[in-house]
């Protein structure tokens, strides 16, 4: 945790601190005047990088509770501008508080909103005149009862209402507390007269807020209301024997062990006094409204955006670092790798020579060898089985029972068309495919050549048909007909139709293969 510079001011007196890691160090206090006005130089003068937060216990100040619409954004800011400067006007110190939400019949409706203010800040002058010559950051100006807050909560009231007694160098001071939230506080004199005993002033001013808190209706007249008084050195004991109890009112003396019980701190931490016990919770339970203009708090802005890059140029440095250090890692672990890898390498090789030099001398040399093997890869690759051409032509027959076969030629190999070629079809330059030839004949066959011929046509046409075919061709018919021929021969002439038989071929190539 960042250091704090803490400052508690009081009509009468003024208390500096140091908080750190959640303790506070070189408590000091003066009488406010120009003793306490050097302390403070000679403090803000060692400690000039540390933002100061100035806490203000004072009578001059003023508490405006308000019901306001539920808004956001630029509306609410204008909207509470604009209430600000109606409640508040002449206040030099002034703030608008957000204590939660106004319920209804359980239901959550408008923002209950707390004006405060320093209507003087005569108090503050000196104090601000030193940290603006030094530019020391001022964090905010905070009023006690601000700070007394995070104590409230941190006592967990068992009643909506609690009024936290405490007393303080300025004075008796009385903080009305409404569901955890600051509604209102009265400072008064700690001025008994004559002979009163303590816990009986206690107990006349506690009455006083009592019905104050009735009377303005600051409390339901049935709503029963907690004091919690704050008993630093053990004289207070009696007074909840001093104060009616009754159903409207309960009394509880919280001793100072048990304050540093319930904020976990240390009894011995602490000097037993008010003073000290609140400038710890301004240390650790800042509140988050100041009073402080905008430009009062200039330097702490950048204060705290200075920080911003320090923190995140520190960030940077360590994710370089640790980036770098995790290359050099994987650097040594790869360069170890590569070390290792080429051992293996060198021990690889040399195994292999040694059993390289006791094989017997080979036939041929290792070029011709590697030529083999590709080609042997290639003529496996390209290996075909007339499997494809032979069902083929097995289902033309079956569609025509009459066409019996005599003979069939199949080859796979390089084929002049103008087919599209694929590349697996393409070896060389050429186009290779399957293709065949069959003869075949029709049986029975009565001499009708028409009918024979028209046969052949369905044939052709349907092995066209099928799936795969690229091209029918028809080679031979059983009589020739192209008109330009020439009838010879003689009557000794031997005759290739067997009489009986219409012989034909055809000559089938096949698509090529993707």
């Amino acid at each position: 945790m960042a250091a704090k510079l803490l400052v508690s001011l009081t009509a009468r007196s003024a208390r500096f601190a140091i908080f750190e890691r959640g303790t506070l160090s070189q408590v000091s206090g003066h009488e406010n005047g120009e003793a306490a006005w050097s302390a403070f130089a000679a403090l803000l003068q060692k400690n000039s990088d540390i933002p100061v937060y100035l806490m203000v216990d004072t009578v001059e100040e003023e508490y405006r509770t308000e019901v306001l619409p539920h808004v956001h954004g630029h509306a609410r800011r204008e909207m509470l501008k604009r209430k600000l400067g109606q409640l508040l006007r002449t206040a030099p110190y002034r703030a608008t508080w957000l204590q939660g939400r106004e319920q209804v019949g359980g239901k959550r409706k408008d923002d209950v909103y707390l004006f405060l203010a320093l209507i003087s800040g005569e108090l503050l002058r000196p104090y601000l005149d030193h940290i603006q010559r030094r530019r020391v950051p001022l964090a905010g100006i905070y009023l006690l009862p601000q700070v007394s807050q995070a104590l409230a909560m941190q006592l967990k009231c068992v009643t909506p209402g609690a009024l936290l007694v405490s007393r303080q160098q300025g004075g008796l001071r009385q903080s009305f507390f409404l569901n955890g939230q600051l509604r209102i506080s009265r400072l008064t004199p700690f001025d008994p007269l004559g002979d009163v005993p303590v816990t009986a002033y206690y107990a006349g001013e506690i009455e006083k807020s009592r019905l104050f808190l009735y009377n303005s209706r600051q409390l339901p007249r049935d709503a029963r209301l907690t004091v919690q008084v704050l008993d630093f050195d053990g004289s207070l004991t009696d007074l909840p024997a001093q104060l009616t109890q009754d159903a409207s009112l309960s009394c509880q003396r919280i001793p100072f062990d048990q304050i540093c019980a319930t904020l976990g701190v240390a009894a011995n931490a602490l000097p037993r006094d008010s003073e000290a016990l609140h400038l710890y919770l301004l240390g650790k339970y800042t509140p988050s409204v100041s009073l402080a203009a905008p430009q009062l708090t200039v330097d702490f802005t950048a204060h705290r955006l200075r920080l911003g890059l320090y923190a995140a140029s520190a960030a940077l440095t360590a994710a370089a670092l640790m980036w770098s250090g995790y290359n050099l890692y994987r650097g040594y672990a790869n360069q170890s790798d590569i070390t290792r890898t080429m051992a293996d390498t060198a021990r690889y090789r040399a195994q292999y020579a040694e059993a390289a030099r006791l094989f017997p001398a080979a036939p041929v040399s290792a070029d011709k060898l590697r030529r083999a093997v590709e080609v042997a890869g290639q003529l496996k690759k390209l290996g075909r089985t007339p499997e494809a051409f032979l069902r083929i032509v097995s289902q033309g027959l079956n569609v025509f029972p009459q066409i019996q076969l005599n003979r069939l030629d199949w080859r796979y190999g390089a084929v002049a068309t103008a087919a599209p070629v694929t590349s697996s079809t393409q070896i060389a330059g050429l186009n290779w495919r399957q293709q065949g030839e069959i003869e075949a004949e029709i049986r029975p066959f009565t001499g009708d050549y028409r009918s024979a011929l028209a046969l052949i046509e369905r044939f052709a046409a349907g092995l066209r048909e099928q799936t795969g075919v690229a091209e029918v061709m028809i080679a031979k018919l059983p009589v020739n007909l192209d008109s330009s021929s020439v009838l010879s021969g003689s009557t000794q002439d031997n005759v290739e139709t067997k009489p009986g038989a219409a012989q034909f071929k055809l000559n089938i190539l096949l698509k090529p293969e993707s």
